[in-house]
């Protein structure tokens, strides 16, 4: 069960009016939600398909991980909500350096997981440490030739190193509309805390305005 402290009201959601209000002048709004997964509930092994393995953080591979991040937010909902950080693989290294330097908690080097195919990074898990006893997953990227069950064995691997590490829970934030990482965070348990909007000024590309 979840501790009283991660149970949150579920927030009404207006996008449908204020979202057509603020389009005009440019400015995207959308809802997000905290969610949180008690580890005791916790019974369905990773399970890699063929060709694919996993490792645990390794700085030498920084530089690949700002790129996977730009493939596989492309045309995503994510990439023009945080297009500073989701729309350049420059973009996506710097908020590597802040998840390092912090930004999500502790930066977890043991649950910081890499996935691999024929030697080469695919995908990435981005961990921190909250508490002694809350994970946070502050980032999941695969690209998009190399999905198909990679993601899930991926999330559940660091899920399980967080249980066997003594954690309670591990937490995150997801954009509602992306329905496919909500449908997956569900179907292993997660439950959602609270709702809260997150707007952002849209930019077209190479800083061109629309008329």
């Amino acid at each position: 069960m979840l501790p009283r402290s991660l149970v949150g009201p579920h927030q009404p959601d207006h996008l449908p009016l204020l979202g057509r209000l603020l389009a005009p002048f440019g400015v995207i709004y959308r809802w997000r939600a905290a969610m949180a997964l008690a580890l005791e509930g916790l019974t369905e092994p990773p399970s890699f398909p063929d060709g694919y393995s996993v490792i645990a953080w390794d700085p030498v591979w920084l530089d690949c991980l700002g790129e996977i991040d730009r493939r596989s937010y492309a045309g995503t909902i994510d990439a023009a909500l945080y297009s500073r950080y989701f729309c350049s693989a420059a973009g996506s290294r710097r908020l590597w350096d802040e998840a390092l330097r912090g930004r999500f908690g502790r930066f977890d080097a043991e649950r910081t997981l890499l996935l691999l195919r024929d030697g080469e990074p695919r995908g990435h898990l981005m961990a921190s440490i909250r508490s002694p006893r809350e994970g946070f997953i502050g980032d999941l990227a695969v690209l998009p030739e190399d999905r198909g069950g990679t993601g899930r064995a991926l999330l559940l691997e660091c899920l399980w190193r967080y249980r066997r590490a003594g954690f309670q829970w591990v937490t995150l934030a997801v954009t509602l509309e992306n329905h496919r990482a909500v449908h997956l965070y569900e179907s292993l348990g997660f439950k959602i805390r609270y709702k809260f909007p997150v707007m952002a000024l849209h930019r077209p590309p190479h800083g061109r305005r629309s008329a």
